[in-house]
């Protein structure tokens, strides 16, 4: 009768396997935890981007950008220093040189440089973009998601511009009856 149960178990789909070795007692655990750290990063890296003003967003974009490459070139430098390619692939040791390093350092200091000036363009891009501005064309209010909001709040919200309150002088005449070349 075993052998008969080994047998179903070899003709079970891959889903079925993973299932059934995914009941294992420490295996949610395993997964929950693994949710979890995914989870941090996501916080860590991407935290409040919504809520964050533009400038902020893009200081954020390009910090992590800027610790990406760091990352890569601090690899560059910890293969060449700890001869790397001989220690995983087997290859012949090499005496350390400074000059491969250092070149690929420069290369990619190059590369962020131009990462980062695309990325400046992108973000006029995108802030051009941003500029058009759904308003309501009787009482002059702003779209924001579903939500309409007035003017002055918006730029309250959106900008460091201080708002006060006048009168053109067509919009006087037209409300007020005055003139202001008379000034009653």
């Amino acid at each position: 009768m075993p052998d008969n149960d080994r047998r179903s178990e070899v003709r079970r789909s891959g889903d079925e396997r993973r299932s059934l070795r995914d009941r294992r007692p420490g295996a949610l655990l395993a997964e929950r935890r693994r949710h979890l750290l995914l989870r941090r990063l996501y916080r860590l890296l991407f935290a409040g981007l919504i809520d964050m003003d533009f400038k902020a967003i893009r200081r954020h974009v390009n910090l992590l950008i800027i610790v990406a490459f760091e990352l890569v070139v601090l690899f560059i430098w910890w293969s060449a220093i700890l001869d790397l390619p001989s220690a995983l692939y087997g290859e012949a040791p090499r005496a350390f040189s400074w000059q491969q390093p250092t070149m690929e350092t420069a290369w990619m200091l190059l590369l962020l440089l131009f990462v980062l000036a695309v990325l400046r363009v992108f973000f006029k891009q995108i802030r051009y973009l941003e500029g058009f501005l759904p308003v309501c064309s009787f009482c002059k209010s702003i779209r924001v998601g579903e939500q309409w909001v007035p003017l002055e709040e918006y730029l309250r919200e959106h900008s460091d511009v201080r708002m006060t309150h006048s009168l053109c002088p067509p919009c006087a005449k037209k409300h007020y009856d005055y003139d202001e070349e008379v000034g009653a």
